[in-house]
């Protein structure tokens, strides 16, 4: 399982309306806790089976692309939902 279908995975658990509020409170966490008590507060929770697919990955930091990517934003960063043709 990749960082996207994490994301993915993750985002298919939050609420529609509370999805974009989700993928800011994780920007904004610095920590690993604060990032479990965002993934908390939103019910996007792994379950054991998710978790044990991660187990000894490396580069298993979600970054503001993997972020983006997963709510449909542009992969480029440029946040234009792929309008300006760079994908």
């Amino acid at each position: 399982m990749n960082k996207k279908e994490v994301m993915n995975l993750m985002l298919s658990k939050v609420e529609a309306d509370k999805k974009e509020a989700f993928v800011q409170e994780l920007r904004e966490a610095k920590t690993k806790e604060e990032r479990m008590a965002v993934i908390r507060k939103y019910g996007a929770n792994l379950t054991k089976e998710e978790a044990e697919k991660l187990k000894g990955r490396e580069g298993n930091i979600i970054t503001d692309t993997d972020l983006d990517e997963a709510a449909g934003g542009c992969s480029c960063g440029c946040m234009c939902h792929c309008q300006c043709g760079c994908m």
